[in-house]
């Protein structure tokens, strides 16, 4: 793996925006793109920029957090529905539907919203933000996009009786079945785990690779074998995502948008997909025609979060995979708009046919 604090630049130009010949924008980023095969060892389709660099998981871990405790929680709370466990891999943007679900985990699981140790802030949601400065309302840690994980975490230590002020606590032993899922995910050592930043909700956070986290959303979206009885578990949250994509995000979100047939039919290529705080998306495509034993994608943005960035790198991925759906004809309205003198030049490329 490559050293953080390497000079060498693990970055790639990955595409760039001109204006009547002249660039304008240039977009930096790594991307890693592989594909499932019937032994175990996934092969590379993409591999740009440096994927053996180290980077924070951020939200993308979300999944394997729940999965951690996704049995103790379902064991003890029978009451919690398809929709609230969605919620707790979610970075929800506080719409009223997912306030809606935090409302009944609470009572489900008999916690309070005081119990949060995620900053106290405002909604991702524009309206309900809007609508509850006009109201004169406060931030709250329930409108952290993290919250329903942590409500995950508080259930399961509930459950098992154990102190659930401390659930936070970045060296507590409940964090310890996840750091045995990331060690069997990766093959690396448990011990590479120990060390872990404070993410920006509080809860700690672990190192991945690029290639990694490729291979982790590879497995989430079709399953993986393990000796560890959690691992068998993985693909069953895939499809609560799949299941429920507007829970994962927001009805205006990139990777629930992804989830619910922007670029890909649902039907043809069931997807998941999970967006990370500073440029990180992760893409799982289940098995398909073209792709039987699926495709695993990560794409991180060397300046941060930039939606319409990620959108046109991930639009040009599905178009060289051959998985970008058929775009229908708009029937114009008004006068023509002259688009032709804006050109957007990819420097990656795919190589489907690679056995790398």
């Amino acid at each position: 793996m490559t050293d953080s604090n390497s000079s060498a630049s693990p970055w790639q130009p990955l595409y760039t925006i001109e204006r009547s010949g002249i660039t304008e924008v240039q977009v930096y980023g790594m991307i890693s793109v592989v594909e499932g095969t019937a032994v175990a060892e996934p092969r590379s389709l993409l591999s740009y920029g440096d994927v053996n660099h180290m980077l924070w998981s951020r939200s993308l871990l979300k999944p394997w957090q729940l999965l951690s405790h996704f049995q103790e929680v379902v064991d003890n709370y029978s009451q919690l529905d398809e929709s609230h466990l969605t919620l707790m891999m979610s970075s929800h943007s506080a719409e009223a539907a997912h306030l809606k679900l935090l409302d009944e985990i609470m009572t489900i699981g008999d916690v309070s919203d005081h119990l949060l140790r995620c900053p106290a802030t405002y909604p991702l949601a524009n309206e309900m933000r809007i609508a509850l400065k006009a109201e004169g309302k406060p931030p709250s840690s329930i409108y952290h996009n993290c919250s329903g994980k942590h409500f995950g975490y508080l259930l399961a230590l509930k459950a098992a009786g154990q102190d659930l002020a401390s659930y936070a606590d970045p060296d507590g032993e409940h964090f310890q079945p996840l750091k045995e899922l990331l060690a069997d995910l990766t093959h690396r050592s448990i011990n590479d785990f120990n060390y872990a930043t404070t993410d920006g909700c509080q809860l700690p956070n672990y190192g991945l690779t690029p290639r990694e986290m490729a291979i982790a959303y590879l497995k989430l979206a079709c399953g993986s074998q393990s000796a560890n009885k959690r691992v068998s578990q993985l693909n069953e949250l895939g499809e609560l995502m799949r299941a429920h994509p507007q829970v994962i995000g927001g009805v205006e979100r990139f990777d629930s948008r992804l989830m619910s047939g922007l670029f890909a039919s649902v039907d043809e290529v069931p997807l998941v997909a999970k967006e990370g705080a500073d440029g990180l998306l992760g893409i799982g495509i289940a098995p398909n025609k073209k792709y039987p034993h699926g495709l695993g994608i990560l794409v991180k943005l060397s300046s941060g979060n930039e939606t319409r960035h990620m959108q046109a790198l991930v639009k040009e991925l599905f178009r060289q995979l051959g998985l970008l759906k058929h775009k229908r004809d708009k029937v114009q309205i008004g006068p023509p708009v002259r688009k032709d003198h804006i050109k957007s030049n990819f420097n990656f490329e795919v190589s489907v046919s690679s056995a790398v």
